[in-house]
């Protein structure tokens, strides 16, 4: 169902609204990253049930750089020891 002849290619912001559509009569979801909320460049992709494996592989890959950025930053810079003798 591809339209286009170029890639697009969107970068999401951590703020960006988004909002999942069900299109039972298609065998379908969408999710839909809305224009006005995107100063109108919004779109929307659909998927259907073939698309699971991939779109969990995704998730999963997303799991893991999460947990990487935990890793690298949950340990607090350690405190000038004021007790040393200069």
């Amino acid at each position: 169902m591809l339209r286009t002849w170029t890639d697009t290619h969107y970068k999401l912001d951590d703020e960006d609204w988004m909002y999942i559509a069900t299109h039972e009569e298609q065998g379908s979801a969408s999710l839909v990253c809305p224009g006005y909320a995107r100063d109108g460049e919004g779109f929307s992709i659909h998927f259907t049930p073939a698309h699971t494996e991939m779109l969990e592989n995704l998730v999963a890959t997303l799991r893991i750089i999460k947990a990487q950025q935990q890793t690298l930053y949950s340990y607090p810079e350690p405190k000038t020891q004021s007790h040393l003798i200069r």
